[in-house]
């Protein structure tokens, strides 16, 4: 029998600007990592249409969604350091009544809130049973263009007042360490913002390659081994890739790298002409070895996003398929090689081997976006280890 899943309110804004996404990045890396574990109602302050909210609900992996109401009669007027908070994000200064109530009829069904907008505040609801999280994407007072301007300073100073109030009104704040000296300055206290279920993620990669130049005509292949989804995934590349893409390059070897392989799969991989096994857990041997390309099927694994931005921080290119990025939640835009078939993936591995112009491209893409993504998803993981711990 499956474990019921913990029932999570996650309150979100989009901008004014029509241009911008509706949801930032941080978001939706924060709202793909809790969705495997929270069943998630999200709730969006501002204008968003209703194909934009039923996208969000299939993409991200959301129960409900809630937002996108017409302005209404009752809604009330937003004044003061709010209604600078607001037009600072381009947002007209009212409270959606609508939208709150909706809120707050279910406030009581959720075990937990998470919030990552000070112009969202305004909908934080009464009588939710577990903790009140804030994900302080940014520090709104930091921003130089609120000091431009004869009351620059003034507007800068009630709209830093309303932001500490904000963030104290939460059990804990949560940001990237890029915010987490700016969160210090603000003033917070410190036990809001450390916690013991807030720590460096054990997965972080520690080694990135330095150049096409200082890598070797290797294929690699690293996870745990004692995993059956992790090895389904392996096989699949080895019965339906590997033999073509080895006689179309000669030399090629493939490296797989991973803790606890049974015996059963060591013999497995002795049986394939030029592939190399090391029982080995260490991030840094994927460097040591030279590898030129990174192997992540990703067919069968449960979390997908934390395999792909944590492969993606290393700077070696990823070979990795379409049906991966469908079900990972993740916008990584060209930064991973897709295929869409096995004889795809051939194609894009022998182009990624020799050509390196290509493989650099794909190598800065990678670890520019993935270490962004990282900061978002070991947030993420933070969090989800402080709000399941809440309710074990």
């Amino acid at each position: 029998m499956s474990k019921r899943k913990l029932k999570l309110l996650y309150i979100t804004s989009v901008p004014g600007r029509r241009d911008l996404p509706p949801l930032s990045d941080a978001t939706k890396s924060v709202l793909s990592v809790l969705s495997r574990d929270f069943e998630i109602s999200l709730a969006v302050a501002g204008p968003v249409s209703a194909l934009d909210l039923n996208a969000l609900r299939g993409r991200l992996g959301v129960t409900r969604v809630a937002g996108g109401f017409e302005r209404g009669t009752d809604d009330a007027n937003i004044e003061g350091a709010q209604k600078l908070v607001h037009e600072f994000y381009g947002l007209d200064p009212f409270i959606n009544s609508r939208l709150k109530a909706a809120i707050q009829r279910r406030a009581a069904d959720f075990e937990s809130v998470v919030i990552d907008s000070l112009s969202a505040m305004p909908y934080l609801p009464l009588g939710v049973q577990g903790k009140t999280v804030f994900f302080a994407q940014s520090i709104v007072s930091d921003d130089e263009k609120l000091g431009k301007g004869l009351l620059g300073g003034r507007r800068v100073k009630r709209i830093r007042s309303f932001e500490y109030d904000a963030m104290l009104r939460c059990d804990r704040v949560f940001s990237t360490p890029d915010s987490a000296n700016a969160l210090l300055e603000l003033g917070l206290p410190l036990g809001k913002l450390v916690d013991e279920a807030t720590q460096p993620s054990a997965a972080r990669p520690t080694t990135a390659v330095s150049g096409f130049s200082s890598t070797r005509m290797r294929l690699g292949y690293s996870g745990y081994l004692g995993d059956e989804q992790n090895v389904a995934s392996l096989i699949w590349f080895l019965e339906n890739v590997w033999s073509a893409i080895r006689d179309a390059v000669p030399g090629l070897e493939f490296h797989v790298i991973g803790a606890d392989a049974s015996e059963e799969l060591a013999a497995t991989l002795a049986s394939h002409n030029d592939v190399v096994l090391h029982r080995d857990s260490r991030d840094r041997k994927i460097t040591e070895l030279g590898l030129r390309v990174m192997v992540e099927p990703l067919l069968h694994e449960y979390h997908i996003e934390a395999k792909l931005v944590n492969a993606m921080v290393r700077a070696i290119p990823i070979a990795t398929t379409r049906e991966a990025l469908t079900n990972s939640r993740l916008d990584v835009g060209d930064a991973v090689s897709v295929a869409d078939s096995p004889a795809h993936m051939v194609l894009n591995l022998r182009r990624l081997l020799s050509e390196a112009t290509l493989w650099q491209a794909l190598s800065d893409r990678s670890q520019r976006i993935g270490s962004t993504l990282l900061a978002y998803h070991e947030v993420a993981h933070s969090m989800r280890r402080l709000l399941v711990q809440v309710e074990s």
